[in-house]
């Protein structure tokens, strides 16, 4: 008996969202443990604090060096443009006065190299979902950037607070099913509405306008907040339309087939990602 679309869909997006999310709880954990024993973690220590729900929060650090002369820095913002300042401290005493004055220690960990090779992997991936080469090196990429970026999620929950990321987690896995269930119920036609097409399409480009202009502009955390709610909002309505999209495309001869399951996974995968983060961002600025 032939499976459905959905069911193929289904059954690549829930093994690649299941390594993220276990990923990142597997960080956390590690956290956990390299905070009880003292020890670290990719190059980070961490601190325990309380929430306002009194539950720990883990806090990563970089540690003071032992060696001198370092770089330190600090973000100066003026006539709302932010740019980096650098000083050298060559020994203790200086670098505690530019602690004072609100620079920090350099960051060199390996979060960095880290980020480039999941950007590298993730474009990589979106070039073979789109193609019709390799689907099982399509596949063995898109499971390697997941592993990447659920090291990065772990520490952009840690670095906002993993107790509201793993909430966060919650959310999105019960917006997609929310939205799964009513998309591909098809009693409306939410990928074939040209209206909200055009609405979905310039409104991404307006976040992405907007996220490059607060690189270089600091706006004001009700703005920011208000932005990442519209964002969830709007990769919400992308998972509606990419759910009825596949009930659409079971009724195309040749189309219910294991390559157009991954291009789908791969959609709802960066519709579930983008959602995240929107929701993480909302939160860190609440």
């Amino acid at each position: 008996m032939e499976t459905t679309l959905l069911f193929k869909t289904m059954v690549i997006l829930s093994g690649q969202i299941g390594i993220v999310f276990g990923m990142a709880y597997f960080l956390i954990k590690r956290a956990k443990y390299a905070y009880e024993n003292n020890t670290k973690l990719f190059g980070y220590s961490f601190r325990g604090a309380m929430n306002m729900n009194k539950e720990l929060d883990l806090v990563p650090f970089i540690e003071s060096p032992s060696n001198y002369p370092v770089d330190m820095t600090k973000t100066i913002k003026k006539n709302y443009v932010e740019h980096v300042d650098t000083k050298k401290a060559h020994d203790k005493e200086q670098a505690l006065e530019l602690l004072r004055n609100g620079y920090t220690y350099e960051k060199k960990d390996n979060l960095f190299a880290i980020m480039i090779f999941w950007c590298i992997t993730l474009f990589g991936t979106l070039y073979l979902a789109s193609s019709e080469l390799s689907l099982s090196a399509g596949l063995s990429l898109f499971t390697i950037q997941s592993v990447a970026f659920g090291i990065l999620l772990g520490f952009i929950m840690l670095i906002m607070d993993e107790n509201d990321g793993i909430k966060a987690l919650k959310i999105v896995m019960l917006v997609t099913l929310l939205t799964g269930y009513i998309g591909y119920s098809d009693f409306y036609s939410f990928s074939q509405n040209i209206g909200l097409q055009y609405f979905l399409l310039f409104s991404l480009l307006g976040l992405i306008i907007l996220s490059f202009i607060r690189t270089a502009v600091s706006f004001s955390r009700k703005a920011t907040r208000w932005q990442a709610i519209f964002g969830a909002v709007i990769f919400s309505i992308y998972l509606l339309v990419d759910f009825n999209l596949i009930k659409k495309k079971e009724g195309i001869i040749g189309m219910n087939n294991w390559q157009t399951a991954f291009d789908m996974a791969f959609t709802l995968y960066l519709d579930m990602i983008n959602l995240l983060l929107e929701i993480l961002d909302a939160m860190g600025n609440s």
